[in-house]
């Protein structure tokens, strides 16, 4: 007999969250994490950013503190590429979901979850918290399109560029059907509140910190990142890990895989975010706003889950 809901999520489980934000992380570093998980007898949730590679606009945050230095110490600017890091700038951006399109539905057919990672990346990162609700659904929009032309199914679930989020965005996304998302960053699920409403979508926040947020710091190397990184993980409760094609598809594979191996051997649940969601609303949400902070490790602020942010609100 199955166990409770409630039961299920005392266990200790963790969602692999793929970020793709690239072409590169699509088509190169997306079919070895398939491979590799594919290998070790896990499922993952894929979020794919479906409009333009303008990744080198994303140079533009060299102005904000800390963000340069975040790049230099973790090593994240190699691991996407002279060629990416001229798109928008001295070469067009290719249309990302469009570059493999067959890959989607193959990791469809794979088992694992697919869902949406907006339209224009870095356009959404730098721009959301400005934006009139029309550019916001917008933006939305052709993302659902595109996916719904290429997979022949309506996307259900959404993770958030850089996470970053709004009111608006969240009450868009209930419109368009999608289901759950991970748009924050937290310690548990819950549903947003919004104009003091709880809305009926269950948002699964990254609970750990990211490969790029701890390479550098406190004496974390790619030598020990994976058992830091399994370290970090709460026993018991539910974890959302968020990786990247561009970084754990390609160079930071190993980590990746010890840290998956490591995990493995305690026994842990490996969960797409979907059927997290599923155990998360039968067992009862509360509402909770959306605060935001700074995270150690990553330049600007992100949004968060507000009960997660120490008193003072810094994360």
């Amino acid at each position: 007999m199955p166990a409770p809901a409630n039961q299920k999520l005392r266990s200790t489980s963790l969602v692999l969250k793929v970020d793709v934000d690239t072409r590169v992380g699509l088509v190169q570093g997306v079919p070895r994490l398939a491979n590799m998980f594919n290998r070790l007898g896990v499922k993952a949730s894929f979020f794919v950013a479906m409009g333009p590679d303008r990744s080198g606009r994303a140079l533009a945050r060299l102005r904000k503190p800390g963000f340069l230095r975040k790049q230099l110490r973790s090593g994240a600017a190699g691991a996407y590429g002279l060629r990416t890091m001229l798109y928008g700038l001295l070469l067009p951006g290719p249309i990302i979901a469009a570059s493999a399109p067959g890959l989607l539905n193959s990791l469809r057919a794979q088992g694992h979850e697919v869902g949406l990672h907006g339209w224009d990346h870095v356009f959404w990162h730098d721009r959301l918290r400005t934006l009139e609700p029309a550019r916001v659904r917008a933006q939305l929009g052709r993302a659902w399109r595109l996916y719904q032309e290429i997979t022949g199914a309506a996307p259900a679930s959404f993770a958030s560029p850089g996470w970053q989020i709004t009111d608006q965005a969240l009450l868009a996304l209930v419109q368009m059907g999608i289901t759950h998302v991970s748009c924050t960053r937290g310690s548990a699920p819950f549903r947003p509140l919004v104009s003091g409403r709880a809305l009926p979508i269950v948002e699964l926040p990254t609970t750990l910190p990211t490969l790029d947020e701890v390479l550098g710091r406190g004496g974390v190397s790619e030598a020990n990142a994976a058992q830091h990184l399994a370290g970090q993980v709460q026993p018991g409760r539910l974890n959302v890990f968020t990786l990247h094609g561009e970084v754990e598809g390609r160079a930071q594979a190993p980590v990746l895989e010890e840290f998956i191996g490591r995990l493995q051997e305690q026994g842990v649940r490996f969960l797409r975010l979907i059927q997290a969601a599923a155990e998360a609303a039968a067992a009862g949400l509360p509402g909770e706003a959306i605060a935001w902070a700074e995270a150690p490790g990553r330049a600007g602020e992100l949004a968060w889950q507000a009960s997660a942010l120490p008193a003072g609100g810094a994360a």
